[in-house]
């Protein structure tokens, strides 16, 4: 969309040793009014913060937009992420990265799925500021002076206490949600296909203190990528399992499926038993087994043959709420390949989709009375040296205008039952839930 310039635009780059509190460090830019929008985005290692637009790149369901030193670009959207893949490389900017999401309603582009929120399908924003903090100290990438920054660096405030207000669930879905399940079983064991995720959608009028969920929420769950986004009408906070997708500098794809699920408990030798009906369930190993068979033959389509293999098989990872199967499967991307086709394949995950997943879209499409939204797409970054990290977007509070929506499912295999499938997406759905606050009116 934009020729490739001859002066690029250059970050300024600083570095300040020490330890810093990620959270404490961006109250303070809230509370100074420095960022409008930003995404915090938390991985093992580090912890990134990027504030203010640069630049911005969004799919609608008519058109993919860019946005650029106050110029706006857009065209009628085809293929999106191909799309939204060459938009960003022809940005004039060194060395950037972009922050936001691709929501699972991206789907409508490439299956049967049609559903769509009035929000941006996808947005990535490239930022003005970029922190990366480490337990070695803080890199500073800016494109403007770092002093209102280093300003907020230098504030020593503690984190502000938050109490959870959160809504009164009726459960009223309970027998819509398992009669959907039941329809779908019955279909899986015609063999129409082999699974599906269903999921529930909790939608609460009132505004979410967004930073204040994600301050409970962080105090109370673990998980694989954790992340706090604002974005004009959208906003989104997490605590994530499941990585969708990391792409290394060298090409090196890896998807983290989770597939099987047991509640946790607070009596240890129960929590020992749930762990084990993990690996004696045969519904629980199948749906693992068939989620990293589909995940495998996605990624040999973008990746070098030889170079697949399974890392981790059948782990269990624990969480606050619930506890999972968890495989790794990695492959070197083939020479013309790049992230943004890997995402394509790999879109949506095996694990919030199902298997076969156009025949689950199908099925999701029909059952599901909202449009999915964020919820079940990713959320990361990806960036100019062809490096990604997204989580899928699952654990999470969404605000879309002046509604607070939470979701939730389950993977519905022939051996599913209801009820039980039903009281998994209340204890997933427990992990937002119960951390979530809400402004007052």
């Amino acid at each position: 969309m934009y020729q490739v310039a001859s002066n690029l635009l250059t970050y300024h780059e600083l570095f300040l040793p020490g330890q810093r509190d990620p959270l404490i460090l961006l109250q303070n830019l809230l509370d100074a009014g420095i960022f409008s929008n930003y995404v915090m985005y938390q991985s093992e290692n580090e912890v990134r913060i990027a504030g203010n637009a640069l630049a911005e790149i969004s799919v609608s369901s008519h058109d993919v937009s860019i946005a650029f030193m106050g110029e706006i670009k857009s065209e009628p959207v085809a293929d999106p992420l191909k799309q939204v893949e060459l938009a960003l490389a022809s940005l004039p900017i060194e060395n950037w990265t972009a922050y936001g999401y691709v929501g699972f309603d991206v789907a409508r582009f490439y299956s049967s799925y049609s559903k769509a929120i009035e929000q941006p399908l996808l947005y990535f924003l490239v930022p003005e500021t970029e922190l990366f903090i480490t337990p070695r100290g803080v890199h500073i990438r800016n494109i403007k002076s770092p002093t209102k920054i280093l300003e907020a660096l230098s504030l020593d405030n503690k984190l502000k206490d938050y109490v959870a207000t959160p809504p009164v669930v009726d459960f009223a879905d309970k027998e819509e949600y398992q009669n959907q399940v039941g329809e779908l079983i019955q279909a899986i064991q015609s063999g129409d296909l082999h699974k599906a995720i269903i999921s529930r959608s909790v939608k609460v009028k009132g505004d979410m203190d967004l930073f204040g969920t994600y301050v409970l929420g962080a105090k109370n769950n673990n998980c694989a990528r954790s992340y706090c986004l604002r974005v004009g009408e959208v906003s989104a906070v997490g605590f994530s399992p499941e990585i969708l997708m990391e792409v290394s500098a060298d090409g090196f794809v890896v998807t983290n499926p989770l597939a099987g699920t047991r509640p946790r408990s607070e009596n240890l030798s129960e929590d020992v038993q749930l762990e084990s009906e993990l690996f004696t369930d045969a519904k629980e190993v199948k749906e693992h087994a068939l989620s990293i068979w589909l995940a495998q033959s996605e990624m040999a389509a973008v990746c070098l043959p030889e170079s697949l293999r399974i890392f981790d098989f059948m782990q269990v990872k624990q969480y606050r709420c619930v506890q999972h199967l968890s495989s790794r499967i990695g492959g070197q991307l083939k020479g013309e390949k790049t992230l943004w086709d890997a995402l394509k394949v790999l879109f949506p995950g095996v694990t919030v989709s199902g298997i076969d997943k156009h025949k689950a879209l199908k099925w999701i499409e029909n059952l599901e009375k909202e449009p999915r939204g964020i919820y079940a797409g990713g959320i990361g970054w990806v960036n100019s040296n062809g490096m990604a990290d997204i989580a899928i977007a699952i654990r999470s509070a969404y605000q879309y205008g002046d509604r607070v929506y939470l979701n939730a499912g389950a993977g519905i295999v022939a051996e599913s039952i209801p009820e039980n499938e039903y009281v998994e997406s209340v204890n997933k759905m427990n992990t937002m839930l119960t951390n979530l606050v809400l402004k007052s009116p």
